[in-house]
């Protein structure tokens, strides 16, 4: 083919790949960390990172990031790494468009998000996908629930919002457990704890309620189906349950109907 002995196409490309060789050689990562972090902080986070590289086609790559409000002892997230791809489109849109990906809890994740304007926060929407996601090593998630889960998940994650300002926001989330724990605020039949082999968790977001359409625990100790609402509250953990289903012990070969209310941090079961 005629373009493949263009000299001046193959000029061109090497122009191209050399050009990149140094600016991925000679990234001023020091001061593109600093300003990335102070970028962050001025939104009201506080990021930190270990490093900070470019990533090829037109990212960055951090490692040992963790992202909180200030100093607590349960960040948002803490992650070993995670890689920020940017579209050079969005220099002509409006909204701009964000892929990540990285490793973080002995697990992976993956996703994308979307921004009504150059701000980064609040996203207009996005989606994320992980797996093999170690609960335990997750504190943000005992600090949110007021107590500890064990296990394994894996899912996804999408919300989306019609309101710049992070409003009107809606969403839905599917999870998957394996082989975990979920302590009780109070002994229920002799049982401090249930010890699951696997979970599945759909739900839905709406006008500040999680609805659950589908919540299902299975063990050898009980299986467990449930449905209903959480309507939520400034503190995740104060959220009011209202869920309603069935419970059947394996080993004493019981079924009832249970109701459970209450709040996140201290339902309450009532069961027939």
């Amino acid at each position: 083919m005629k373009i493949l002995k263009n000299n001046i196409l193959w000029y061109t490309l090497y122009g191209v790949l050399i050009t990149m060789s140094f600016l991925y050689l000679l990234f001023p990562s020091d001061i593109a960390k600093s300003s990335l972090e102070e970028a962050v902080n001025s939104s009201g986070f506080i990021l930190k990172t270990g490093s900070l590289k470019p990533s090829l086609p037109f990212g960055l790559k951090m490692k040992k990031i963790t992202l909180s409000s200030g100093p607590a002892e349960n960040p948002y997230f803490q992650g070993d790494v995670l890689d920020v791809q940017f579209n050079p489109l969005n220099f002509f849109k409006k909204s701009k468009t964000v892929k990540l990906s990285g490793k973080a809890y002995g697990g992976n994740f993956s996703g994308r998000f979307k921004t009504a304007s150059s701000r980064i926060y609040p996203p207009q929407g996005g989606n994320l996908r992980f797996e093999n996601i170690d609960l335990g090593k997750y504190t943000f998630l005992k600090a949110l629930l007021g107590k500890e889960i064990t296990g394994k998940a894996k899912g996804s994650w999408s919300y989306g919002s019609h309101n710049p300002a992070g409003g009107n926001i809606a969403g839905t989330i599917a999870l998957f457990l394996n082989k975990g724990t979920y302590p009780l605020a109070e002994p229920f039949l002799g049982l401090n704890r249930i010890d699951f082999d696997g979970g599945e968790i759909q739900a839905r977001l709406e006008n500040g309620t999680i609805r659950i359409e589908k919540l299902q625990i299975s063990g050898q100790q009980i299986n467990c189906f449930l449905n209903g609402d959480i309507l939520l509250a400034d503190e995740f953990k104060n959220s009011q349950l209202n869920l309603k289903g069935e419970m059947v012990i394996s080993d004493r070969k019981v079924k009832m109907n249970i109701t459970i209310e209450g709040t996140l941090a201290n339902p309450a079961l009532r069961y027939i």
